[in-house]
């Protein structure tokens, strides 16, 4: 049995239309679910005198309808691009890929 004990938010986009019309993007919280957090190990790019070092994450929960790779996971001040969605098993879990990016100034 896994261990869910970080707590995440699924977020998705959503248009709505302001008091003028206008059109406003925000993001909104679709649902809150406990997950296992597991982080592979990742790689370095040297990027525009930047160095990238990106790492896969995967948060898996327990499985529930309408999660896709257009939607959001929001840890902590994090929110991360879902890259894929891996069902396990038959409804019993869904693992749910981001790739978590950290830049930082090159030197020299």
């Amino acid at each position: 049995m896994a261990m869910f004990d970080t707590r995440i938010e699924i977020c998705a986009h959503s248009q709505e239309r302001d008091e003028y019309n206008e059109r406003v993007d925000e993001l909104v919280t679709i649902a809150v679910c406990f997950a296992q957090r597991t982080e592979s190990g990742g790689r370095e790019n040297l990027f525009a005198s930047r160095i990238l070092h990106e790492n896969e994450v995967v948060y898996t929960i327990r499985w529930r309808q309408g999660i896709r790779p257009s939607q959001f996971i929001r840890h902590g001040d994090q929110t991360m691009n879902i890259v894929s969605v891996h069902e396990e098993g038959r409804r019993k879990f869904l693992h749910l890929k981001v790739k978590k990016i950290d830049v930082s100034d090159a030197e020299g």
